[in-house]
C-alpha cells in the first residue's frame, strides 16, 4: 500500500534562511561510501544528552545513476525512471531469501541535479529474479529550487525496523523532510511517519531512530532522539541538547510513552540546576537553557511553533499533527536555573527578566519555585521602600503607543521634573509638587535615529519560532523598511493570532552613534539596522539619552517597571515599592535622576513620584 506524507512548509514575514539544517546528503553518501550521518563540528560547547545516539546500520550506497544493481546475489530493477540511490538486503521473512527495502528517486534532468522530484521506498521480494518490485511510500515532492539540496538517508535502526529521511535543504527559505519507519517483514510496510520543518535561520534539528522494542512484545518500537544544535547569527552558536519522544507500537498504530519527552528535559534541567549556583558555569546556563526551550519548541505543540508534525501512525490512523507534550516541571526548573545563574553572575536586570518567563506557561507554576524566585531577586535587587510618595495633579494620555516611544518623564540634573503634555511641557517640583511651565517645545515620542532617517516602528515574532524582530522604516517614505532579527526567543507557547505576529514589548534607551540601545522583552539590546545586526548587552554603554529614557540624565542610573516593583540600577540593584505604585504591572515610562534617590512613573495616566534613601 502507498502513504503519501504531506509535506508542512512555511514562513512568517521577511523568511531568510543563512544557516540551514543539513543532514546525510545523497553526494556525502556516495563520497564516505556507507559512513553514517555528519553531526557537523565540534563547537566547544556544552552538551546534554537524553543519552547515547541511536546505532544504526547504514544502507549500502549505490553508484550514482544506477538503475540496475546486484548486490549480495539480488538484482535490483529500479522503477522506470528512477534511480537507486540506497538498499538494505537482509532476509526480511525468515523464508532463507534475500530481501531488499531500497530508496529511489527519479532521475534529475540534464543540467537541473536539484529537480529529482518525489523520492519512493520500494521493497523487492527475493524469490524471483530480478526481484518483484512494489511501493511502500511515496514521499512528498521536494523544492526544485537552485537554492536547494536534496537530502536523503536510508538505515536499519531495530532488528526489523528501517528509517527512511528525504526531503531538501534550502539556503533560501524553510527546508522540509519527511521521515518514515518501515517494518522490515515479509510485505514491509510504514509504522511511523512524519515532516520535519526547518525554517529559515532555525536551529538544525537531527532526528534519529532508536527501533528498540521497548515493552518486549517482540516488535520494533519508535523512539525519536532528538538533538538541537547551533543556531543562526544573531544568536550564539548553540550547544547541543538532545531528548526523546517515544512510541510504542500498537495494533491501532503508534501509543506514545507518557514518560517522554518529560524525563529526557528533566535530566536536563538537573544538569542546569547544577550548573547555575556555580559562577565558573553559571554563564553556560542561559545558552543551554535557550536551547532546552527550542528543543522542546520543536518537539511540542504546546511550544507554539513544532518543527515535528503530520506524525501518522499508518495509512488509517486518524491523529494528524504535532506531539502534545503538556505542561512541564523540567520548563519550570530550568527557568529557575536561568534566574539563578543571573543571580550568581550578579546581573539583576536579566535575573528580573528570566523570573518573568521562568514559570509562563507551558512550564508549570509551583508555589515552592515561586518563592525560590523571590528568595533569589531579594538576593541580587533587594526590595527597598519609597520614603514618601507624591500622585501629581498631571493628567496625560493613558492610550499605550503601539510602537516604541520615548516616554513623557524627565528628570533634569537640577532634581525637577520634566512632564511633557501633549502640546506643552511641565516643569514639576517633586518636593512640593508644584508645576510651572517650562517653556520647552514638547521632545518628540518617535524613536528617531541620530540623523533623522530611520524610526524604530515595533518588535514582534513572526510566528516562525525562531527569534523577535524589529522593524525600522525611512523618514523620508522612499526607501524599503528594514527588519533586523533580534537575539531573542519568542515565549514559548505563542500563537501568532494575525499575519503580522504578535507584538513585543519594547522599552528605547538610547539611540547614539555605536547604535540603538533599548529593551526588548526586557532584554538589554544593542541594535544596529544599517548592518542588521543586533546583540545582547552585557553592560550599558553610557550613551546620553534623550528626554524621555528611563536612564537618568547624566546616564548613571535606570529605572524599568518590573511585576514585583521598578528596578532600579546604577552600580547596585534594587526593586522600589510604593502602596501608591501597585499595582506594578501598571505602570510605564518609568524614568530616575542620577542618584536614584527618586523615580517618577505613569500610572494609569497620572504622574507618580517616589523618593527612597539613594543606592
Amino acid at each position: 500500500m502507498v502513504l503519501v506524507l504531506l509535506a508542512c512548509a512555511g514562513c512568517g514575514r521577511s523568511c531568510k534562511n543563512d544557516h540551514p539544517y543539513v543532514p546525510y546528503t545523497v553526494e556525502d553518501a556516495r563520497a564516505r561510501a556507507g559512513e553514517g550521518t555528519n553531526d557537523g563540528g565540534d563547537l566547544g560547547l556544552p552538551t546534554v544528552d537524553a543519552g547515547p545516539r541511536p546505532t544504526a546500520e547504514p544502507a549500502l550506497v549505490a553508484p550514482a545513476g544506477t538503475t540496475t544493481w546486484k548486490v549480495d546475489g539480488l538484482e535490483l530493477v529500479a522503477p522506470p525512471g528512477r534511480e537507486l540511490l540506497y538498499a538494505i538486503v537482509r532476509d526480511f521473512d525468515g523464508d532463507g531469501k534475500k530481501d531488499a527495502l531500497a530508496l529511489v528517486r527519479p532521475t534529475a534532468p540534464a543540467g537541473k541535479p536539484n529537480e529529482v522530484g518525489a523520492a519512493e521506498i520500494i521493497s523487492y521480494a527475493g524469490a524471483s529474479s530480478p526481484a518483484r518490485a512494489s511501493v511502500v511510500a511515496v514521499a512528498p515532492d521536494p523544492r526544485a529550487e537552485a537554492t536547494c539540496t536534496p537530502i536523503a538517508r536510508l538505515e536499519r535502526v531495530g532488528p526489523h525496523s528501517a528509517l527512511v529521511e528525504v526531503g531538501t535543504s534550502c539556503s533560501r527559505g524553510p527546508s522540509s523532510r519527511a521521515m518514515f519507519v518501515v517494518r522490515l517483514v515479509k510485505d514491509p510496510g510504514v509504522a511511523f511517519a512524519m515532516s520535519v520543518l526547518d525554517p529559515p535561520g532555525a536551529p538544525k534539528l537531527a532526528v534519529d531512530v532508536d527501533g528498540e522494542d521497548r515493552d518486549h512484545d517482540g516488535i520494533d518500537d519508535v523512539a525519536l532522539h532528538v538533538t538541537i544544535e547551533g543556531g543562526a547569527p544573531p544568536f550564539e552558536p548553540g550547544p547541543k541538547l538532545s531528548a526523546k519522544v517515544a512510541f510504542l507500537d500498537r495494533s491501532a498504530g503508534p501509543s506514545r510513552d507518557p514518560d517522554e519527552p518529560e524525563a529526557s528535559l528533566r535530566a536536563i534541567a538537573g544538569q542546569l540546576a547544577a550548573r547555575a549556583g556555580r559562577p565558573r558555569d553559571a554563564a553556560t546556563v542561559p545558552g543551554l537553557v535557550h536551547q532546552m526551550r527550542m528543543l522542546f519548541r520543536a518537539m511540542c505543540v504546546e511550544g507554539g511553533a513544532p518543527r515535528l508534525l503530520k506524525l501518522r501512525g499508518s495509512v488509517s490512523d486518524p491523529a494528524n499533527g504535532a506531539v502534545a507534550c503538556g505542561s512541564s516541571k523540567p520548563l519550570e526548573d530550568a527557568g529557575i536555573a536561568e534566574v539563578r545563574a543571573f543571580v550568581t553572575q550578579g546581573d539583576a536586570l536579566r535575573a528580573v527578566a528570566s523570573a518573568s518567563i521562568a514559570q509562563l506557561a507551558p512550564a508549570t507554576r509551583t508555589a515552592a519555585r515561586s518563592a525560590e524566585i523571590a528568595k533569589l531577586l531579594g538576593e541580587v535587587a533587594p526590595l527597598v521602600q519609597a520614603r514618601s510618595t507624591r500622585v501629581l495633579g498631571i493628567t496625560l494620555p493613558t492610550t499605550r503607543a503601539p510602537h516604541p516611544v520615548w516616554g513623557s518623564l524627565a528628570f533634569e540634573p537640577s532634581g525637577k521634573l520634566l512632564v511633557r503634555g501633549p502640546s506643552a511641557v511641565s516643569r514639576v517640583d517633586p518636593e512640593s509638587g508644584e508645576a510651572t511651565d517650562a517653556e520647552l517645545p514638547p521632545w518628540p515620542a518617535q524613536v528617531l535615529s541620530p540623523d533623522g532617517k530611520s524610526r524604530w516602528l515595533e518588535a514582534y515574532s513572526a510566528c516562525e519560532g525562531v527569534g523577535l524582530r524589529a522593524t525600522f522604516a525611512p523618514t523620508d517614505g522612499e526607501s524599503e523598511m528594514r527588519d533586523v532579527l533580534l537575539p531573542v526567543a519568542p515565549p514559548l507557547g505563542s500563537r501568532c493570532a494575525g499575519g503580522r505576529g504578535e507584538a513585543a514589548t519594547t522599552i528605547p534607551i538610547a539611540w547614539g552613534p555605536r547604535g540603538l540601545e533599548a529593551l526588548v522583552a526586557g532584554l538589554p539590546l544593542l541594535v544596529r539596522p544599517e548592518t542588521s545586526s543586533a546583540t545582547v548587552m552585557a553592560s550599558p554603554l553610557g550613551e546620553m539619552p534623550p528626554f524621555g529614557s528611563p536612564r537618568s540624565a547624566g546616564a548613571r542610573a535606570m529605572a524599568i517597571a518590573t511585576s514585583q516593583g521598578v528596578l532600579v540600577k546604577t552600580t547596585k540593584s534594587a526593586r522600589y515599592r510604593a502602596p501608591e505604585l501597585e499595582p506594578y504591572v501598571d505602570l510605564s515610562q518609568c524614568t530616575t535622576n542620577d542618584d536614584a534617590s527618586r523615580i517618577a512613573c505613569v500610572k494609569r495616566g497620572r504622574v507618580v513620584v517616589a523618593s527612597f534613601d539613594p543606592l
